[in-house]
């Protein structure tokens, strides 16, 4: 069997690469005999971090080369809504006609994608509104050439537009399988009338990467400090595009967290700010930036550390590991802490991290970006580190339930496209 695993943008983001690293996991535990292809936006900085080989997503270059010329960025921005609405009506059986005037290397990728028994969709949150059309291209492409595509571990939506809509209908109405990561997404397919009837409720393959013993050597900080207080991580990221939605600026949510800091800072805590989306390979976000804005509004920087170095998702997870708490504005910095044993609190930004707390049975662990704006998230924070024994087990037996429901998510997903005897 060969399975092309598409949509994991770059392990440049740390989540993603958490989310790649689980599924190969599971699916080469499951599946031995698979052949895995895996394609990224960045297969340097991808292959590296992952310790594994990594291809090219053609789509994106082709998208990337497209743009190097102005009348290249007029086609483009014709071409972002029309390719995948002429892709979706493909997939839906109508207008043949529309195939032979598509450009070539879509058809050319139809071709190349035959030698493929199933297309996996990795998981993520890449179908959001403000994300835009040319996420569909890839697995439409797939449908269209008839191959089997499954969505492994996703959160969907809002799906505000008319063209999102009809694009999220037909992926949701022709895929093999849909498995959400959690309910929100659910609820928000219902809102929208889009099918449900091959939506599944799975988890994030993120669960799924082995856990490793912490290791001190990872990052010097910890052994160079003068005083060997308790550490507190964080995670602070760009707002936008969320910044409009959420009606807030970056000047105020980056104070925000400094406050957040020297309140801990005066409690007798270190402050890590760790970062699971860095400028490696020139990824388009660098979340140290922000950590160092925010360190520039801290009042006692001796205790505040801003972590440069580039650590993979593994080596994240031993740091954090080493933390009493994490809070974190990027959902797998949540995930990686919780999978490494340290209890986190998600800052909301948009649903993925309040469904996620709510799957694992941890709504009082998701926060509000108004929380932390007004300072409440402070209180709660301290809440959870007077009761860090009890908040630690309650973590651990979630994430072992989340890990074994991620599992069946996969086998159910795989049977689903190829059948039971595929093995």
């Amino acid at each position: 069997m060969k399975f092309l695993l598409i949509g994991n943008h770059t392990c440049g983001n740390r989540g993603d690469a958490a989310i790649l690293r689980g599924l190969i996991a599971e699916l080469e535990a499951q599946y031995p005999q698979a052949e895995l292809t895996i394609t990224s936006r960045y297969p340097i900085s991808s292959s590296y971090l992952l310790g594994r080989p990594v291809v090219k997503d053609l789509f994106h270059e082709w998208h990337k080369k497209l743009c190097r010329s102005f009348v290249g960025k007029v086609a483009e921005r014709l071409l972002k809504h029309a390719i995948p609405l002429a892709l979706s009506l493909l997939v839906d059986g109508k207008a043949s006609w529309i195939k032979g005037c598509l450009p070539r290397f879509f058809r050319d990728q139809m071709a190349a994608l035959a030698e493929y028994d199933l297309v996996i969709q990795v998981g993520g949150s890449f179908f959001v509104d403000l994300y835009g059309s040319s996420q569909f291209d890839y697995p439409l492409t797939a449908l269209v050439a008839g191959r089997p595509v499954v969505l492994i571990g996703h959160s969907m939506g809002p799906f505000e537009g008319h063209i999102m809509r009809r694009l999220s209908a037909c992926l949701l109405q022709h895929s093999a399988l849909v498995s959400l990561r959690e309910p929100v997404s659910k609820e928000l397919v219902q809102r929208y009338g889009l099918p449900m009837t091959k939506l599944h409720e799975g988890g994030d393959t993120a669960w799924l990467v082995r856990p490793v013993d912490a290791a001190s050597e990872v990052l010097a900080w910890f052994g160079r400090r003068h005083e060997q207080r308790p550490v507190v991580a964080i995670t602070v990221r760009e707002l936008a595009p969320f910044d409009k939605r959420l009606k807030t600026t970056q000047l105020a949510y980056e104070k925000a967290f400094a406050k957040l800091a020297d309140s801990l800072i005066n409690d007798g805590y270190d402050v890590l700010a760790v970062s699971t989306c860095t400028g490696i390979d020139s990824y388009h976000r660098d979340d140290r930036m922000n950590a160092l804005q925010v360190k520039a509004h801290v009042a006692h920087t001796e205790h505040f550390e801003v972590v440069m170095d580039e650590l993979n998702d593994v080596q994240l997870g031993q740091v954090l590991s080493q933390c009493d708490l994490l809070i974190g504005t990027r959902l797998h910095s949540a995930i990686i802490a919780m999978n490494f044993g340290t209890p986190a609190i998600a800052v909301n930004y948009e649903h993925k991290s309040e469904g996620i707390m709510r799957q694992l049975g941890l709504d009082d662990m998701a926060a509000t970006v108004p929380s932390l704006l007004d300072g409440t998230l402070i209180s709660r924070a301290k809440t959870v580190l007077a009761n860090k024994a009890e908040m630690a087990a309650t973590v651990s037996d979630a994430v072992a339930r989340e890990r074994s429901r991620t599992a069946k998510m996969i086998t159910t997903c795989i049977e689903q496209a190829i059948g039971q005897d595929s093995r």
